[in-house]
């Protein structure tokens, strides 16, 4: 078992990470002095950074509901999930970037395609680091829960796939629909959180996940 760790750590700074790219997000969020004069309207001119605060705060939130899920799951971590793990911290934690230029680069259509299809492929990145931590699980059933079951297995990669394709998909309407695709990033973090569901057994070991 020299190849093998306890994933308690794994889990304690993975999460540490993920609270701190989502705090990230709400420092990007500002009004100018200039707007000062009638402030009520300059509150009302950030909606570009409203909406990708959301659509951030959102993400990362289904992301750490699907870490979650894999790593109850895991009673040991190998070299590889290790890696891709800390690859997949590394593009969330790097997510309030994308996010703030969005928001800024909304009104120029030019500079809102690059914004939308940067963000979205950061997004797509995430999405297929994930499916890949939950494909080295599978290729190492050693590192499982003696309890998790075949089908728990198969469900959960499937789970993943979907929003690979949906992204795939905003992005190509980001090169002729910017603000759409903007949209379309928040329609995909709201159906992410809508399609969790809990663990069906009974007992102590049940949690949302």
């Amino acid at each position: 078992m020299e190849d093998y760790w306890g994933t308690d750590r794994m889990v304690a700074f993975s999460d540490g990470v993920l609270a701190i790219a989502i705090t990230l997000l709400i420092l990007e969020i500002s009004v100018p002095e200039s707007a000062f004069d009638d402030l009520w309207r300059g509150i009302a001119d950030q909606w570009p950074a409203y909406l990708a605060y959301v659509t951030s705060f959102l993400t990362i939130g289904g992301i750490w509901v699907a870490h979650h899920a894999i790593f109850r799951r895991l009673q040991y971590a190998n070299r590889e999930l290790m890696v891709i793990n800390l690859l997949l911290l590394m593009v969330v934690a790097f997510l309030p970037f994308p996010t703030k230029l969005m928001a800024e680069a909304i009104h120029n259509k030019d500079a809102a395609r690059a914004a939308a299809i940067f963000y979205g492929g950061t997004l797509l990145v995430i999405s297929l680091l994930l499916s890949l931590l939950w494909g080295a699980v599978a290729r190492d059933r050693r590192v499982l829960n003696p309890g998790v079951t075949e089908k728990e297995i198969n469900a959960i990669a499937l789970a993943a796939t979907p929003n690979i394709g949906f992204y795939i998909a905003v992005i190509a309407l980001a090169i002729f629909a910017p603000r759409i695709a903007v949209f379309g990033y928040l329609v995909i973090a709201i159906v992410a959180l809508l399609r969790v569901r809990g663990d069906r057994a009974a007992g102590p070991t049940t949690t949302t996940a």
